[in-house]
């Protein structure tokens, strides 16, 4: 049997097998706001308040699929940058070790360093990030763009919350 994940922009893999029927209903709530194209402002208002509402938890997987689905409609509208190495690795960093402080103790990475190049203030060595990918046990792929716009589209988006919905 296939598992059914929600994929964010950043690759991750959502499981949706252990949704409960209250984050369904909040999901399928969520995916008749979004099917309607609002704002990016107003879908950003709109779900955290709906979820609180609901009684569901910031550290969910509802809440994560909404976190992606507001940055997939500000990307589309114009209104966000598209995710850069950064956004990547930290989504890696923390689901592989949970935390960027455990990640920074389990591989005597500088914590103070990694900080900062995941504020955009410092950049990576390559042998900084050659040192790093190894430690996750990742490594740096170049894509066309295309392939890119794809997996931000808010169209893709649609079809995962549907599935999650289910």
């Amino acid at each position: 049997m296939k598992r059914r994940l929600f994929q964010t922009i950043t690759g991750r893999a959502l499981d949706l097998e252990r949704l409960d029927a209250k984050e369904r209903e909040f999901l399928a709530a969520v995916q008749t706001k979004y099917e309607k194209e609002p704002a990016w402002s107003a879908f950003a208002a709109w779900w955290p308040k709906e979820l609180q509402r609901r009684g569901l938890s910031a550290e969910s997987v509802t809440y994560r699929i909404c976190q992606d689905l507001e940055a997939r409609l500000g990307i589309a509208q114009g209104k966000v940058a598209a995710p850069d190495y950064r956004d990547y690795l930290a989504d890696l960093i923390d689901e592989r070790y949970g935390s960027r402080y455990r990640f920074c103790k389990a591989t005597g990475t500088d914590p103070g360093h990694l900080s900062r190049i995941l504020a955009g203030r410092s950049e990576l060595s390559l042998q900084t990030l050659q040192n790093i990918l190894k430690q996750l046990d990742a490594a740096l792929v170049i894509e066309p763009e295309k392939a890119l716009t794809e997996r931000f589209s808010r169209e893709r988006a649609v079809r995962a919350l549907a599935a999650a919905a289910r």
